[in-house]
């Protein structure tokens, strides 16, 4: 049997003004062709993932950091934040004055003011189709725990420091620095307590009977730590933040200099 390969989005497919280089595009194919799995695993929720990237074929998804899972475009599992962890999550970022939103399956949903302030923030990245496929499905409530369906809630310009948010959420949720701004610590994503990445990984092995000696895992941000620990081999991508490098068992080129192609040629995967 192959092995499962596991591609995280943002700043490892995908960089960020939205291209996907592509020697990255004709590299997953071999490998697919090679009878190894492609898997996305991704922050984003299955709505947000960019259609020309699904459509490339991957085998699976892995999103909402792990909350969300299908394989073969069936949904084999999905995580929802229970409304009493939505109620103190929002309590604490409205003491932090963030803007925030949260992710479901088919919508992210947000309110009026919270929606002015992320898209200034998202028009900042300069990424137009990312704004497209984020804002065209959007649902606005002011009181997110009234909501069905939700998976994981993302936050920004917060006046409160990931760490002590993180602390503050320690029982009940894990909270990640954004993969977006590595540069502040202003916003960041927050989870389930024991939802992330590494654990979407290890549902889809188990549904499709692929071991974890047979997973390696390429990622480049905060929250791709799990996801290369989890893999039997963790790539950082050149471009990675340096504690991802150091955990890493191999680190590759950067995105754009061919970094996803260049490592599955050094593992003998194409």
């Amino acid at each position: 049997m192959g092995k499962a390969l596991y591609f995280d989005v943002d700043g490892t497919l995908v960089n960020f003004q939205g291209k996907m280089p592509g020697s990255a595009a004709a590299a997953l194919k071999k490998a697919q062709q090679n009878g190894h799995q492609i898997v996305l695993c991704s922050g984003r929720s299955r709505i947000q993932i960019y259609p020309w990237l699904v459509e490339l074929g991957f085998d699976g998804i892995v999103a909402a950091t792990g909350a969300y899972v299908e394989c073969g475009g069936n949904v084999i599992y999905r995580h929802l934040m229970p409304k009493d962890q939505i109620r103190a999550v929002t309590a604490i970022l409205d003491e932090a004055d963030a803007c925030y939103s949260a992710q479901a399956e088919n919508r992210m949903i947000t309110s009026v003011s919270h929606k002015k302030r992320q898209m200034a923030r998202f028009q900042e990245l300069g990424d137009e189709e990312m704004i497209d496929q984020i804002w065209q499905h959007l649902e606005l409530s002011e009181h997110l725990e009234q909501c069905e369906g939700i998976e994981k809630i993302v936050y920004y310009e917060s006046q409160m420091p990931v760490q002590t948010i993180r602390e503050r959420l320690s029982d009940i949720c894990d909270v990640t620095e954004s993969s977006f701004e590595s540069e502040k610590s202003d916003s960041g994503e927050i989870t389930c307590r024991g939802i992330n990445k590494a654990c979407g990984m290890s549902k889809y092995n188990a549904y499709t009977k692929i071991a974890q000696a047979d997973t390696i895992a390429f990622g480049d941000g905060p929250n791709d730590f799990d996801m290369l620990e989890y893999a039997s081999i963790g790539v950082a991508m050149g471009n990675a933040v340096d504690g991802l490098k150091d955990r890493a068992d191999f680190v590759t080129k950067d995105i754009d200099e061919d970094g996803i192609a260049y490592a599955l040629e050094q593992l003998g995967l194409i």
